[in-house]
């Protein structure tokens, strides 16, 4: 799997927004009103598994198997998630399978992912109503983690008070929003889902780009708003955190930060 994803650093970056977008899809901020995993239903947060699953395939660029959740190498696989501690239900079709683990904290905004073969020594004598099995707890270490415990991207929301949240939302015009936001909460990843939650117009680029929009406001201030999918290498030479289709803003720490923004044209 890691040589699927492009190897371990490839793999941490992509997981820091992988749970954040998928979440954040769910939440859907800009027409639901809601800002946190806390505010979904029961079944939101059931279907949060599936949307996982159809994300991954995307990732991985392997389609969906016939019995099991996707197909790589000729194989079958399931992709079991949980978002409450160990909790993986594994159906009959996918013992003796091959599993993807995954395990996302919402609260700590950590997460982990695994791959097991789902023998059936590894699993619980009892059965649910869907003749579902878990994982024993003496069998977890056959488990082989690629993370455990990883820090992805914290919901942004969550480290904003909710006076400035509903102070920032208040504002006419999408352009005022997100330039107030990124001049307020600096070098912090924020998923592109949230910028439009923000933005509340279709357009949402455009009112972080020059020529009107929020690039215009904070550049002569020497902030930059850097973009993971335009800005990546500047935004590793900088050395800040993000994963893929995030942004987050910035501002000069040395002559060198100040010069590589300034010819990369985000300051003035």
């Amino acid at each position: 799997m890691l040589l699927a994803v492009g190897g371990q650093g490839l793999l941490e970056e992509k997981l820091r927004s992988f749970f954040r977008s998928a979440i954040d899809e769910v939440i859907d901020t800009a027409r639901s009103g809601r800002f946190f995993f806390s505010d979904l239903e029961k079944t939101e947060k059931t279907y949060l598994g599936t949307k996982f699953e159809i994300l991954l395939r995307d990732w991985l660029q392997v389609p969906r198997g016939l019995r099991l959740d996707l197909l790589i190498g000729g194989r079958e696989v399931d992709v079991k998630s949980t978002t409450i501690g160990h909790g993986w239900m594994i159906p009959p079709e996918a013992i003796d399978q091959f599993c993807i683990l995954l395990r996302v904290n919402e609260q700590d905004a950590k997460c982990a992912v695994g791959l097991v073969c789902a023998r059936v020594d590894y699993l619980s004598v009892g059965d649910n109503r869907d003749a579902k099995k878990t994982i024993t707890a003496a069998n977890r270490a056959h488990i082989w983690w690629l993370v455990q415990d990883f820090a992805y991207t914290r919901n942004f929301w969550s480290v904003v008070s909710a006076e400035d949240r509903n102070e920032i939302m208040a504002l006419k015009g999408g352009t005022q929003r997100l330039a107030v936001l990124f001049e307020r909460y600096q070098e912090i990843a924020i998923s592109r889902v949230q910028i439009a939650a923000v933005a509340q117009q279709d357009d949402f680029m455009k009112r972080i780009r020059r020529n009107g929009g929020a690039r215009d406001i904070l550049a002569p201030k020497g902030i930059a708003i850097l973009y993971s999918e335009t800005d990546r290498a500047l935004m590793h030479q900088l050395g800040l955190q993000f994963g893929f289709r995030e942004f987050l803003s910035v501002r000069a720490k040395s002559d060198d930060d100040y010069h590589a923004l300034k010819a990369a044209g985000h300051i003035d």
